[in-house]
């Protein structure tokens, strides 16, 4: 196809696409401060436009920076922005599981997620009072051949948005295709990881500039981001909101599915296999997901009522409820909800946070049942303690039930056999966590301080927690180490899954969206019922330490990552390995990254990973011993920034992993990947 053919062929498809996915935002222009500054009417349309526009795109969870410039164009009824993203992956594992040839060795474009390679976003601005968009999706393969792999729609769906001003309050409505929405921490939403994780390896979703990048994370523990939307859940279906409401009150009311929702359980697959269906150049893609549980209706509804005091306390009820159909008749469903009070007030200069509230699930087998979900948290400053700290206290039931927010609920065995384990599920049982993640059927504190000595940054974060009832048989736990690495292998989301991706010499490796989890089986269990006879007790420690120098009057940055967890029989102050544990896991990460000229950073990376089992986890029958891993990850590379919107990113890991006590548990190879991200 030529030039000229496929670009009336784009603005084709471009305009039906916004013919069909218009955004529309109705502002009334009741701006006097502008006008009492510039009485003059193009001014006032042009900042109009721009205000419009940047709902839009804030609409979409996109960072407004990267198109401030353009926007300032007065009189510009069109305007294109996005970023093309060329990522090369290649991998070479000298020592692998099972079941991996011929793909040991693999080279594409693209490593199987659904990333687009060209993301293209269209504002329009027709007058000073509305606005429309869109957002198109391309994705080329380069296997030589015009149709096979290529993909040109629009991503995520078709989207409306609008909002507008009134006298009574402003209203905004979002309907359509995904949109990335956050409501509360027990009902809509997605845990936030800040300082706590390598930022080693690029998330597909940032900026270029390398610079900002590791000083930012320095300063915040927030690398730049250029696409915001993974900061929240995927949402499809209608939102309405309403803000500035008399009395100060507001609302949000939604109705249709999350991701989590609409998963697709009840599958069948060969631990023992890699899964099929590969794409191109033996790359694993999700792409065209099946399951009865997507052709079911699987809906979320619900929303909150808000009401602020003094501009800074703020009280909310919030409610959701998920009712999914289990057999074409509608007859049947499965039905959780939550019903929850959330609270932001300022007492003594303490900013106290929380959620208190409760949830129920219940199934045509399984009775309904209800459970609490309570937590608190103090953000205390210099003046009380000497150093910034948080402290989070929180009791959760284990019939406390919610696939689409923060805590995660796969501890409770019984709600587990009705729904299975979604594909993308981090893994079940009981769960090993970072500081601040909370889980279900468990009461536990947490607490976080952060020292500064001139140019060296610490932080730290410690937590403990106790199951409510002995639940576990199961303990489960991240690689954090060469995770990334292994989920590009053994993809989360295969064609045609309905399962999660179990994979490993002996099926305890779970692959989820860019890490790798393990299932440990406990051993002390009631020989007669198989139910666990203790209450686990639940230990972290979170160290991340930063320090920022010169060498040679360039920039060099040092960031340590410690974590260290287990899973133990008595209470114990701090994570650790005696004859009361089950599992005990800890991570040592250090990444250092060097400005050697400028716009150009060496990077690298060292990571040990190190997993023991206890005298109650399971035991090899060949070794007659517990878990003894060792895990190492090496990386090198460069970031690049060739302008200021365009960079070039390389990375090469070394590999490997061994369990001393289960022989066939072990891999080594390497992995390259060469990314050139552009924004305009």
């Amino acid at each position: 196809m030529g030039f000229s053919p496929f670009f009336r062929f784009v603005l084709l498809s471009l305009s039906i696409s916004v013919l069909f996915t218009m955004k529309v935002q109705g502002q009334e222009v009741k701006d006097r401060d502008v006008a009492e500054e510039d009485s003059t009417k193009s001014a006032i349309r042009d900042k109009d436009f721009r205000q419009a526009s940047v709902h839009t795109i804030a609409g979409i969870q996109y960072n407004p920076q990267f198109v401030e410039e353009k926007l300032r164009i007065p009189d510009q009824k069109l305007t294109f922005f996005g970023y093309y993203r060329f990522f090369g992956y290649g991998r070479n594992m000298r020592e692998y599981y099972p079941g991996l040839e011929p793909f040991r060795r693999a080279f594409s474009v693209g490593d199987g997620y659904r990333e687009p390679m060209l993301s293209l976003n269209v504002v329009g601005r027709p007058s000073s009072t509305a606005t429309f968009g869109t957002e198109l999706y391309m994705f080329t393969p380069y296997l030589g051949r015009y149709t096979e792999g290529n993909d040109f729609t629009t991503n995520l769906g078709i989207n409306f948005y609008g909002n507008f001003r009134t006298d009574v309050g402003n209203f905004g409505i979002r309907a359509g295709g995904i949109h990335w929405y956050s409501l509360s921490t027990f009902t809509i939403g997605i845990f936030q990881v800040l300082d706590r994780f390598s930022i080693f390896d690029r998330t597909p979703w940032e900026g270029v500039n390398d610079v900002e990048r590791y000083q930012s994370y320095y300063d915040s523990g927030v690398a730049t981001p250029g696409d915001l939307r993974w900061d929240n859940q995927a949402f499809q279906g209608l939102i309405l909101n309403g803000g500035r409401l008399p009395g100060d009150f507001a609302f949000d009311l939604f109705w249709g599915r999350t991701q989590p929702a609409a998963g697709l359980p009840e599958g069948a697959l060969n631990p023992f296999e890699v899964p099929s269906n590969l794409s191109a150049g033996q790359v694993h893609n999700y792409t065209q997901m099946a399951g009865l549980a997507r052709s079911l209706p699987s809906i979320v509804s619900g929303g909150k009522i808000e009401k602020t005091f003094d501009n800074k306390h703020r009280i909310a009820y919030n409610m959701l409820r998920n009712a999914t159909v289990l057999d074409s008749t509608s007859r049947d469903q499965r039905v959780y909800q939550v019903h929850t009070m959330t609270l932001d007030v300022n007492v003594a200069d303490v900013r106290v946070t929380g959620e208190l509230g409760a949830g129920s699930f219940k199934t045509p087998t399984y009775a309904e049942r209800w459970g609490e979900a309570l937590m608190l948290r103090f953000y205390l400053p210099k003046k009380y303690t000497k150093v910034p700290m948080d402290i989070q206290v929180y009791q959760i039931s284990k019939d406390f039930f919610n696939q689409s927010g923060e805590v995660f609920t796969n501890s409770n065995p019984d709600i587990l056999d009705e729904i299975g384990l979604l594909p993308g599920a981090v893994g079940a049982g009981g769960q090993l966590v970072i500081t601040n993640q909370l889980v279900h059927n468990r009461r536990g504190v947490n607490a976080n301080a952060n020292f500064e000595f001139n140019k060296f940054k610490l932080n730290l974060g410690w937590g403990i927690s106790q199951e409510l009832e002995a639940l576990s048989t199961t303990l489960n736990y991240v690689h954090r180490i060469n995770g990334l690495a292994l989920s590009r292998i053994y993809n989360p989301f295969p064609e045609g899954a309905t399962s999660p991706t179990v994979f490993g010499p002996y099926g305890q490796l779970t692959s989820f969206f860019r890490g790798v989890s393990e299932e440990v089986q406990t051993t002390d269990l009631d020989p007669a019922t198989g139910q666990a006879l203790q209450r686990k007790w639940f230990n972290t420690l979170d160290v991340q330490a930063k320090y920022k120098t010169m060498a040679g009057e360039r920039d060099l940055y040092f960031f340590y990552l410690g974590s260290f967890t287990s899973a133990e029989e008595r209470a114990s102050p701090i994570p650790s390995m005696n004859d009361n544990s089950y599992l005990f896991v800890q991570y040592h990460e250090l990444d250092v990254y060097y400005s050697l000229f400028p716009e150009f950073i060496v990077t690298g990376y060292l990571g040990v990973e190190n997993a023991l089992g206890g005298r109650f986890s399971n035991w090899d029958l060949e070794s007659g011993r517990p878990r003894d891993q060792l895990g190492l990850g090496v990386g090198i590379g460069f970031d690049w920034s060739l302008a200021e919107n365009c960079g070039l990113f390389v990375r090469y890991r070394w590999m490997e992993f061994e369990d001393r006590s289960f022989s066939l548990d072990r891999y080594r190879g390497t992995e390259l990947t060469v990314e050139l991200k552009t924004f305009f």
